[in-house]
């Protein structure tokens, strides 16, 4: 089994590339927020319910895959100048530096998550409206400063720092169990517990480095920290040390398993403001994912700036040496970075961290001459360290039949502007909806966005039961 610290390790020079593996923001499609016939926009606002009950079918009632980044796999990945079929990375001597660093921000980030609804159901009873969902979920942010790239691309004599260059994951299993009920006719609130179960995580994170030529070498020092709970352990070798101290290369043994507990919970609420402003008008809010993971027995590690070490250089990746596939140019990159980060081991202990709380605030304006078309804005920040963002949507939802649902948006948020449509079938005995919250841009061959990597899907497939309840 490859070792998981190379591994993280070549993911941090190759993001943009693995962004596609991974994957959305993690809760429902968002385009769907004003849909009453949507099965799962509880989980933006627990106190929105939907129109009818239903049961998921098992792992189909619900996919939501999405990336988000303010890079492209046309940033890192270039045509060969011997065969215009192959690829070649940014590190290849044929591609220019400044045409390759010109592409990139100061900070190059990727956001990618998936959600995978094992079981849910939902229905109407104790007075309200109830549901039950587990839930695996997948969160995964990336930070790359432009140092980091200019180094690795240019390597000039001098010095050269960055800061901030950050990887994180986490992977764990929720179930949530959530009630909502009207307090009077313009009021309604719900809340959610969540059981949280860990399953992985890892933070490798470099908040400063600073590297200083010496002859044909580099003199580097760094100030960074390692945390992984995969249920391993750091190996490390004799022949790699820092003034004496041994330096990890390596995690191994790896199982499967419970890494780790948490507990959150959603809190929401909606109101109707016909009486006060404007007939047809209401407006809601919620804050989501509020909670966190101890992840027991992580295995950690740091390297302080005062531990200086020695780096090589970054080697010239050629296609034409025997076998420069793309996989093994990677290789090649994985190889040195394996060189140019390193960490002493610190032992093993617990680590808290939270799960990415989400603020919604939506307001909806449902238009005089047909109820059932309605105009909405709604706007979330999401509260999670290096990797928060702000988004803002404007929405147009329609029901032209009890059973079926439309919704268009437009979305503005940090990592650029998109469009998103939603389709909902809701009849009883079977559910169906499919949207995305971004509609994917310039694809490559690989059917891999090339200029951003905003883009989401959402679909599932349910039982629908019970007679669809009129919420206005």
């Amino acid at each position: 089994m490859k070792n998981i610290i190379s591994n993280i390790k070549r993911i941090l020079a190759v993001a943009a590339i693995s962004a596609t593996v991974l994957s959305t923001s993690a809760q429902a499609l968002r385009t769907g927020y004003f849909l009453e016939g949507n099965l799962f926009r509880y989980r933006l606002n627990p106190a929105l319910m939907s129109a009818r009950g239903h049961f998921s079918l098992p792992v189909l009632g619900g996919v939501g895959i999405n990336t988000m980044g303010n890079v492209g796999m046309s940033n890192f990945l270039y045509e060969s100048p011997f065969n215009s079929n192959e690829l070649v990375t940014f590190m290849h001597p044929s591609v220019d530096a400044s045409d390759f660093l010109g592409g990139l921000d100061s900070e190059n980030r990727l956001a990618m998550n998936l959600d995978l609804t094992v079981l849910s159901t939902a229905f109407y009873a104790f007075g309200g409206f109830n549901s039950i969902d587990l839930t695996v979920r997948s969160q995964t942010g990336m930070n790359i400063p432009y140092g980091m790239f200019r180094f690795m691309k240019e390597m000039g004599a001098g010095e050269h720092s960055f800061s901030d260059l950050r990887m994180q994951t986490r992977n764990y299993v929720d179930l949530s169990i959530g009630h909502a009920r009207d307090i009077n006719e313009q009021l309604t609130v719900g809340a959610r517990i969540k059981f949280l179960f860990g399953l992985a995580y890892a933070d490798v994170n470099f908040d400063r480095m600073k590297m200083t030529m010496a002859g044909d070498q580099w003199r580097v020092s760094a100030n960074g920290t390692a945390d992984i709970a995969i249920g391993g352990k750091y190996t490390y070798s004799d022949k790699k040390t820092i003034n004496g101290k041994t330096i990890i290369d390596g995690y191994d043994d790896v199982s499967v398993g419970l890494q780790g507990y948490g507990l959150g919970f959603d809190i929401g609420a909606t109101y109707d403001l016909s009486d006060v402003l404007v007939e047809g008008l209401s407006a809601s809010a919620s804050l989501t994912d509020v909670g966190y993971i101890k992840w027991s027995d992580a295995a950690r590690a740091a390297v302080s700036p005062e531990d200086e070490y020695v780096f090589d250089g970054f080697e010239d990746i050629e296609i034409h040496d025997g076998d420069g596939s793309l996989d093994n140019q990677f290789e090649d990159l994985g190889d040195d970075l394996e060189d140019f980060f390193a960490l002493e081991d610190k032992g093993e202990g617990s680590v808290s961290t939270g799960i990415g709380a989400k603020f919604n605030i939506g307001a909806e304006y449902k238009m005089p001459f047909y109820n059932k078309l309605s105009a909405g804005f709604l706007y979330t920040h999401c509260f999670d360290d290096m990797f928060s963002y702000d988004q803002a949507s404007l929405m147009i939802s329609v029901s032209p039949l009890k059973v079926l649902d439309f919704a268009v948006s437009g979305t503005v948020a940090d990592y650029g502007a998109g469009f998103g449509a939603m389709a909902n079938l809701h009849c009883t005995g079977f559910n169906f909806f499919i949207g995305t919250d971004c509609f994917i841009g310039k694809v490559g061959k690989q059917f891999v966005p090339l200029e951003s990597m905003d883009a989401s899907v959402t679909f599932g497939v349910n039982i629908g039961f019970g007679r669809p309840k009129d919420r206005n």
